[in-house]
């Protein structure tokens, strides 16, 4: 009886550990679901110490952007004004563009004297 009593707290310690380890849990989109029920639109931009390769990021109001940065010379980042999100070269960022308009983009990292050519627009409309 007392071990029948033991395996049963033992399973019930073991049920509510895994309970409280899904409480706070974010879980991500699975691949190609978009953040918004709309479609998604991806971006690479290459971002060279003479600036980006992409300086027009064009996309619907209510879209799911995603863009990632790759680091062709030096060190770099993309950051867009107006939706406090960066991203860093190997690295992707996935937001909702739930604000229409143009909103300027520029590296955030010192990265030599061509730093000022590091800029580009997100447009939506």
């Amino acid at each position: 009886m007392a071990q029948l009593r033991s395996t049963w707290m033992w399973c019930l310690a073991l049920a509510a550990v895994l309970m409280l380890s899904a409480c706070g849990k974010i879980e991500e989109p699975a691949a190609g679901v978009s953040l918004s029920g709309g479609p998604i639109k991806e971006f690479t931009v290459h971002a060279r110490s003479s600036g980006y390769d992409i300086q027009e990021i064009k996309v619907k109001q209510g879209d799911t952007v995603k863009i990632t940065l790759k680091n062709e010379q030096g060190m770099h980042s993309l950051k867009i004004e107006g939706y406090n999100k960066e991203v860093r070269g190997g690295k992707t960022i996935t937001f909702v563009a739930d604000k229409a308009g143009e909103f300027d983009f520029s590296c955030n990292i010192s990265c030599g004297k061509n730093h000022e050519n590091m800029t580009g627009k997100l447009i939506v409309k």
